[in-house]
Parts: C-alpha cells; structure tokens; sequence
C-alpha cells in the first residue's frame, strides 16, 4: 500500500483525534493535539494512505539529545498492516538526523502489541512508571541508544 508521511496541520486534527480516541483509555485532549501541532517543538507526522486523509499518526518531541515518542496510534480499520512500524521508522530517521543520542517512550503495561513492536526495535524496558496514566493504569519507560538503532539498521540491510 502506497503512504505517504507528512508534518501535521490543523486540517488533520480532527483526524488524529478520532484515531487516538479510539486507540487509548486515556487520549489527549483536542486541545493538546492542536498545541503540539502549532508548537515548533513538538514533531507531529501523519501517514496518509489512498482514500484516508490519516490513517495514523505520531507526536514526539527532543530535549537534552533525547527524542521521546509521546503518542503514536493507527486507524482502528487499518491495524495489522505495518503503519505503525513505518511511524515508528519515521520517528528513528528523523531523530537520527537531528544527531539525538537517545530514544525514549512511555507504553502501557496492558499494551502488549506496542510493547512487542518497540522490542523489535530492540527498544529495553529501564523502569515501571507506576499510575503514569490518568486513569491510573502503569507504563512502562523504554528506551534505545541512537548508536544501538543504526547498527540494527545496517543489519537489516545486509
């Protein structure tokens, strides 16, 4: 299937909004997705696909040579079919390029095919993050070396 991933706009929000809802127990507000789409700092990406003005998405943002991945989900009706790892790969080159030293991310404890997906990363559990949640349900914080992600890369090319 042919995508394409592009910064975000306010003509998407909308869109992020219903995926994310209906992707997390505890979603952003439309609010917040529409701040991080106008804040320079935040990094919001869509994938868009034939027919669907967004099937997925992803928000991260860099501090102190860290990129974290602050949200990422896809469309309910197109799951299973390799979008959230063409997301997460987009998160990875572009935090290559800005020379960041380290990835991190915060994941539900209940989410096991995220957990799965980012461990195929070689993305590492380092700590419990217990109540992280508003709901009160615990993540886990995972993280990966930038350096570790190129040589996994290479790897996978040869």
């Amino acid at each position: 299937m042919k995508y394409d991933i592009s910064a975000a706009t306010l003509i998407d929000y909308p869109n992020i909004d219903r995926i994310q809802s209906n992707a997390f127990a505890t979603p952003w507000s439309k609010e917040l997705i529409r701040s991080a789409i106008l804040n320079g700092k935040y990094d919001v990406r869509v994938m868009k696909v034939e027919h669907k003005p967004v099937a997925g998405f992803y928000i991260a943002h860099a501090t102190n040579g860290r990129s974290n991945l602050d949200n990422l989900a896809v469309d309910l009706h197109l799951r299973g079919m390799g979008m959230g790892r063409k997301l997460l790969e987009d998160w990875i080159e572009r935090a290559c390029l800005q020379k960041t030293a380290k990835l991190s991310l915060q994941v539900n404890t209940k989410n096991k095919g995220a957990q799965r997906l980012y461990q195929c990363f070689t993305f590492k559990k380092v700590r419990l993050l217990s109540g992280y949640y508003p709901n009160g349900d615990d993540a886990y914080q995972m993280e990966m070396p930038i350096k570790q992600q190129q040589v996994t890369a290479k790897a996978r090319q040869a």
